[in-house]
């Protein structure tokens, strides 16, 4: 099994108000976006990037906005 990327494995509730937030300014969705294609662990994300996640989705933990149990089965 192949580990997901954080972007797929972020919930779609989180998607959904991130692209809300960042409707207007389609740099910093992407930014975001990007950011979470790169990584596999939240530890790994920028601080910056972080920061503008938990304020579009009003919360305090980046962990908590991920599918911790998903993976991609290669057959």
């Amino acid at each position: 099994m192949e580990r997901l990327t954080l972007w797929q494995r972020l919930k779609p509730k989180h998607k959904t108000e991130i692209a809300f937030e960042y409707r207007g300014r389609s740099f910093a969705h992407d930014r975001i976006k990007i950011e979470l294609q790169s990584e596999f662990f939240f530890t790994e994300v920028r601080y910056g990037i972080a920061f503008d996640i938990l304020c579009a989705c009003n919360k305090d933990f980046l962990g908590d906005m991920f599918n911790d149990k998903i993976f991609k089965n290669e057959n």
